[in-house]
């Protein structure tokens, strides 16, 4: 018998597929909550997972209310603006099933011209496999998704004759997405009520901590129009939305590549390129949508000048991490240290013994955000960047190691391995036998 799209949403392979999705964008994460709920849920996830099964199978699962967090908008200074970014944070049994659900909607054949299409690449990631089914190794290249699938198109375009740039970003964009609209499309796609009620639900915005908000209140989608960020469906329903933007943007001898609510133009002249920025405003104007003042190209630029897009510089025979994209991660690295400071000083007075913030506990630390952050602009060509990145945390390591040094000098000797990040035979949990009295 052929399942149900709800028995293909709870079918143990699926829900585990959309945990291992959900497992891996949240250890990643910047939110302390978002890491704290994944490892408690890891410690046992086929339990809860199981659990979680019952409950969808039987009709009791139910979404509970997420927890807005309102994100200060900065300016080009870094300072704020007085506006937010409004975060919702759902549970993580929520989001499993969310990404349960976008895994069978992306395998719905009518669907498919919005999962995947050519010039849109933010947001809808699928598990690609690494080998083929005899075991060959698949390049990296061929497996690209999202940023440097973004970034290779637009050097694509520049071979291809594109000699003028123009860049634009969707005001609020998922805010704007009008639900009972997407939700219909679905309800003609899938002729599936009992479905759709459910991909309702799962798109349906209630905070916990509305009143708590204050004046930030109405930059929450509760309302019919408006999806959530941070949801795996609102990346698709965007799509869906912005199916005839990306098809007539793309007429012609223009590209626009979008990135969710990012846009790059590519167009052979700049009269061409500023005549498709002005087709972009009128287009989302259709859509109750506008393109951002503070974030938008005030008229086309010069490819040969160079440019920035989604945290990535181009220019003439390079491809690198942008500026600000270098400022931020080093100002990170700055944060660690001035942590790891904090906590030398309270460990060497015997305050706190925070392993993490040991030397070879933020070490560590560095170790992996420095992978981390490599990794993600592997496909990047300057390596004289590298280089620069490079002395600059070196530096920025010999300093920190100073730092220790005159801590640990200080420090009791009974106090010195434990600075370190070693662990102290005397500081172990035990319990001990008494030796029993004789005669």
């Amino acid at each position: 018998m052929k399942q149900t799209l709800l028995q293909r949403v709870r079918a143990s392979r699926n829900l585990e597929s959309a945990w291992r999705t959900i497992q891996e964008n949240g250890r990643s994460s910047k939110s302390d909550d978002v890491r704290a709920d994944i490892a408690k849920y890891q410690e046992d996830a086929a339990g809860n997972l199981r659990s979680l099964q019952r409950r969808l199978s039987s009709g009791k699962f139910k979404f509970p209310p997420a927890k807005g967090i309102p994100i200060p908008k900065l300016d080009a200074k870094g300072k704020k603006t007085g506006k937010v970014r409004p975060l919702v944070l759902a549970s993580v049994e929520s989001r499993i099933v969310q990404r349960a659900i976008l895994n069978v909607l992306v395998e719905i054949p009518a669907l498919k011209p919005f999962v995947k299409t050519e010039y849109s690449f933010g947001g809808i990631r699928s598990e690609k496999s690494k080998t083929t089914p005899t075991g060959d190794k698949i390049p990296r290249a061929e497996r690209m998704s999202a940023v440097p699938a973004a970034v290779k198109a637009i050097l694509d375009t520049i071979e291809g004759g594109a000699r003028y740039v123009a860049c634009g970003d969707i005001q609020a964009f998922f805010t704007k997405i009008p639900k009972p609209a997407v939700t219909k499309i679905i309800a003609d796609v899938t002729g599936d009520t009992e479905f759709t009620a459910f991909f309702s639900e799962a798109i349906r915005v209630e905070l916990e901590n509305l009143d708590s908000l204050r004046k930030y209140r109405a930059d929450w989608p509760i309302e019919d129009i408006g999806v959530a960020q941070g949801n795996s469906l609102s990346p698709l329903l965007g799509n869906i939305v912005l199916a005839k933007f990306d098809a007539e943007m793309n007429a012609g001898d223009c590209r626009c590549i979008r990135y969710i609510d990012d846009i790059i133009i590519l167009a052979p002249n700049a009269k061409a390129a500023n005549a498709r920025l002005k087709k972009a405003d009128a287009l989302l104007g259709e859509l109750g949508m506008t393109l951002s003042p503070d974030k938008t190209s005030s008229g086309a630029a010069s490819i040969s000048d160079g440019f920035d897009f989604l945290g990535i510089n181009f220019c003439p025979g390079a491809v690198r991490p942008a500026k600000k994209a270098q400022k931020k991660f080093l100002a990170s690295i700055d944060a660690l240290f001035v942590e790891g400071q904090k906590s030398l000083n309270l460990m060497k007075d015997g305050k706190h013994d925070k392993r993490p913030h040991t030397l070879l506990g933020t070490l560590k630390k560095l170790d992996g955000m420095i992978d981390g952050w490599g990794k993600h602009y592997w496909f990047c060509n300057d390596d004289q960047i590298w280089k620069n990145v490079d002395a600059k945390i070196n530096a920025k390591i010999t300093h920190f190691l100073g730092f220790y040094r005159d801590v640990r000098n200080a420090a009791i000797e009974e106090r010195k391995m434990g600075l370190l990040g070693v662990s102290e035979l005397i500081r172990i949990d035990r319990e001990p036998f008494s030796y029993p009295k004789m005669g």
